[in-house]
């Protein structure tokens, strides 16, 4: 009997010790999908920022163009004698509104967007920016996750050192959003104070030739 409880000992330390074992091989292999997920969302994160505000930028140039191209217009109309000066002022005042009511138009899902995270988080821009960044890249990096495809042998390992494939996969998702929570300011500040330049510059160049075309 004796013996036979120093084999079951023995048996059962080999068990844990090969258990703590497996435990630490799957940590390690966590922290090192937790390493590149992060690296790779990062990346994504600053290409996907980077074509977004050119792509915005790029629209709201052509805009700009097109309604600087019609007040032009509507200005030469008017120095050629072709339209008198108060029907020139009563015609940009009316482009000038429908101008308006158009960027209002196709801003406002952005702008009523930005108004409920905003809300949500308090007021605060970088946290409602940081939270939401952090909310996608859970969601992606779960389904991405969740679609690899998971091998007899992945199983096995996961089962005997006491861990689920779910369990896992949640927890890559958290970490990888956590990091991208923390370092969303400082990956998109360049791009955002970049993007906020040349809006800028491009609207005070707008504002001021509308200034020139009524003195």
């Amino acid at each position: 009997m004796r013996s036979f409880f120093l084999i079951a000992s023995a048996v059962g330390a080999g068990l844990a010790f090969g258990r703590r074992y497996l435990e630490k091989g799957v940590s390690s292999q966590k922290n090192q999908a937790i390493e590149a997920a992060a690296i790779e969302t990062r990346r994504r994160i600053k290409r996907h920022a980077d074509d977004f505000l050119k792509r915005s930028f790029r629209a709201f140039a052509i805009a700009t163009g097109i309604k600087l191209t019609l007040l032009i217009a509507l200005w030469g109309l008017a120095h050629y004698g072709a339209l008198e000066r108060q029907h020139f002022v009563l015609s940009v005042s009316v482009v000038l509104g429908l101008f308006l009511i158009r960027d209002i138009w196709v801003s406002w899902p952005f702008v009523r967007l930005g108004l409920t995270e905003l809300a949500r988080y308090g007021w605060r821009p970088k946290l409602a920016l940081s939270e939401v960044v952090a909310g996608h890249v859970f969601q992606q990096v779960l389904t991405e996750a969740q679609a690899a495809p998971a091998t007899r042998t992945s199983k096995i390992m996961l089962m005997l050192a006491g861990q689920s494939r779910e369990g896992l996969e949640q927890d890559i998702a958290s970490s990888v959003a956590a990091i991208a929570r923390n370092t969303t300011w400082s990956d998109l500040r360049p791009f955002l104070i970049s993007a906020g330049i040349k809006t800028g510059a491009l609207m005070a160049l707008y504002s001021v030739s509308v200034f020139l075309l009524l003195a």
